[in-house]
C-alpha cells in the first residue's frame, strides 16, 4: 500500500498493518485508513491518514503518562471491533502541541477521545467517554 504523506513524503506499508476506523474520528469524515509510523527511542508515533495525506495525529499510550487512566469497552465497543478478549486491545490518545513561537511549550492528551485499536484486525474505533474528571486538553506529565 502506498501512502502519500505531507509530513513523510511517499512511503509503502503492508496493507495489513494499517488501521481501519469503523468510524472516522471526529472532525476528519474523508479519513477512515491510517498507518503507524513510529517516532524512534519515544513513547509516541503518528497516525498518518492513507486518505489526506495532510492528516497526521501524535498519540501515545495513555497508561504511560496517566496510570490511573481507566477506561471500560462496553459490548457495543467490542462487538463494533470484533474484540474477543482485553489482550487483544490497545488503547492510545491523541497529543497536541502547543507552541510558543519555534519552542513546543506544552503538550496535552485527549482522554475524552481514547482511540482504541483491536491489534490482530487492525480495526479501531474513536470513543467518546462521558467523564466530568477527564478532558481534551489534559497536560502531558512523566
Amino acid at each position: 500500500m502506498q501512502v502519500q504523506s505531507s509530513r513523510f513524503g511517499s512511503f509503502e506499508i503492508e496493507p495489513s498493518r494499517a488501521l481501519r476506523f469503523t468510524q472516522s474520528l471526529l472532525g476528519f469524515p474523508d479519513s477512515t485508513t491510517y498507518v503507524v509510523v513510529e517516532v524512534e527511542e519515544t513513547p509516541y508515533i503518528w497516525l498518518q491518514s492513507a486518505d489526506e495525506p495532510d492528516v497526521a495525529f501524535l498519540a501515545t499510550s495513555p497508561f504511560l503518562f496517566f496510570p490511573g487512566y481507566d477506561l471500560d469497552l462496553g459490548d457495543d465497543e467490542q462487538a463494533a471491533l470484533n474484540v474477543e478478549d482485553p489482550s487483544q486491545v490497545e488503547v492510545l490518545t491523541l497529543l497536541t502541541v502547543h507552541r510558543d513561537g519555534e519552542r513546543p511549550e506544552t503538550i496535552t492528551a485527549n482522554l475524552l477521545g481514547p482511540i482504541v485499536v483491536n491489534t490482530e484486525s487492525r480495526q479501531a474505533l474513536q470513543l467518546v467517554l462521558d467523564d466530568p474528571d477527564l478532558s481534551t486538553r489534559v497536560p502531558l506529565v512523566s
